[in-house]
């Protein structure tokens, strides 16, 4: 049987085009690799399936995201194999398709997209973060694995990196393919308020949700403005079930637990209810380990 070497120099003095296409060094890669693997003397039959792998390949070094994918078969590279001793060409998951999979895991209510994309190794390592990384990573190494651990409650400044965490949280869960909810509160309520038409309407369902949902992470609880039904029928409801289910939650706010509780007690309609913020506030710390986070704005350093 010919040498690939042979076989490449024949079929070159006889087509220019095929003379280009063998040239490509993914494609000089391919045969070497498979040399052994494939009959060179079909070599000839192969050359629609190497060309459609050259310009796929090239297709993708100009890619920078999923959302900019020219392939046919989106987040997709092509990969050639031998199957009787030919080549055949597939198509694989590139690493921009791994690397947003996973976000199949959680739903998002009014957060940010580029959030999306936290990571729990880029957040800011300063020693203030100690707790927030030993707890973080305790919490995603040892979830589902029979003993139930809090959430945590992460409060500090404006421009902290509390809402970062969250979302750092929820793709290191996710990446294992536990299941989470990232809310933006403030929004959430305004939103259930808008559409609140009884038992039936939309926001029902909504809390039912939350209720369930394996983990629920609520960004900015502090920041909503205060009635008695969004304090006791909206978050009451939702944190008694998962305080009873044993349903790990998290949350992020600008106030501490006392702050928190001053802030619930007083209701829009100028109602000073501290019996019914102080269960509140009861229910989030049995759900969430207190963590302060400190140090500069980092929006501001953006």
């Amino acid at each position: 049987m010919k040498r690939l070497s042979e076989l490449v120099e024949q079929i070159s003095g006889v087509d220019e085009a095929y003379a280009t296409l063998l040239s490509e060094p993914q494609v000089m890669a391919v045969l070497n690799q498979y040399e052994q693997e494939l009959d060179m003397r079909q070599l000839p039959h192969f050359m629609t399936s190497l060309d459609e792998f050259v310009k796929g390949m090239k297709k993708c070094q100009t890619c920078t995201s999923l959302s900019n994918c020219r392939q046919p078969i989106r987040g997709h590279f092509p990969r050639l194999t031998p199957a009787l001793s030919q080549l055949k060409l597939d198509f694989e998951p590139c690493h921009y398709f791994k690397c947003e999979q996973h976000l199949t895991h959680i739903e998002t209510f009014h957060m940010p997209k580029s959030m999306i994309h936290a990571d729990f190794d880029t957040l800011y390592a300063e020693e203030n973060r100690e707790a927030l990384f030993r707890l973080g990573m305790d919490f995603v190494l040892h979830y589902g694995k029979g003993t139930y651990k809090k959430g945590m409650f992460l409060y500090g400044s404006m421009g902290s990196g509390k809402t970062y965490a969250l979302c750092a949280m929820a793709n290191e869960l996710a990446k294992r393919g536990v299941g989470s909810a990232l809310v933006y509160f403030p929004e959430l309520i305004a939103q259930i308020k808008a559409s609140f038409s009884g038992e039936t309407s939309a926001h029902g369902l909504t809390v039912e949700k939350l209720k369930t949902v394996p983990v629920l992470m609520l960004d900015d609880i502090g920041s909503e403005p205060v009635t008695s039904w969004m304090r006791d029928e909206v978050l009451g409801r939702i944190l008694n079930h998962r305080m009873m289910h044993e349903l790990p939650t998290f949350f992020s706010s600008n106030f501490n637990f006392e702050q928190l509780q001053t802030h619930y007690a007083q209701t829009t309609r100028n109602e000073y209810e501290p019996v019914k913020a102080a269960r509140i506030l009861e229910r989030i710390k049995a759900l969430a380990i207190p963590v302060e986070l400190v140090g500069r704005n980092y929006r501001h350093d953006a």
